[in-house]
């Protein structure tokens, strides 16, 4: 059976601090990918804990200690005076 989940669902980190609330149906692509594990209850799941992941940094560290993963850069294009926002595909989950 299909467990059911609450439109607003909590992330926990695998030390078991609170990270932030998604909403139900990425929190269910997220189980079904393999990222999370439903946390134990019953009724509907309400919170899932994230599982070990390696993401790459593709940014300088930011100083600010809040911030210190980048998972954007800025890009000059060529022959141009524009540059683009570039992101790492976790942080459009």
């Amino acid at each position: 059976m299909a467990k059911q989940f609450h439109p607003k669902v909590s992330l926990i980190s695998i030390n078991g601090d609170h990270v932030r609330y998604v909403p139900g149906p990425l929190a269910e692509a997220l189980v079904r990918g393999g990222n999370a594990t439903v946390v134990a209850g019953g009724g509907k799941v309400r919170s899932v804990t994230l599982a070990p992941m390696r993401a790459v940094r593709i940014g300088d560290p930011n100083p600010n200690p809040n911030l210190s993963v980048r998972f954007t850069r800025w890009v000059v294009l060529e022959k141009s005076a524009c540059r683009i926002v570039e992101h790492h595909p976790r942080c459009l989950f």
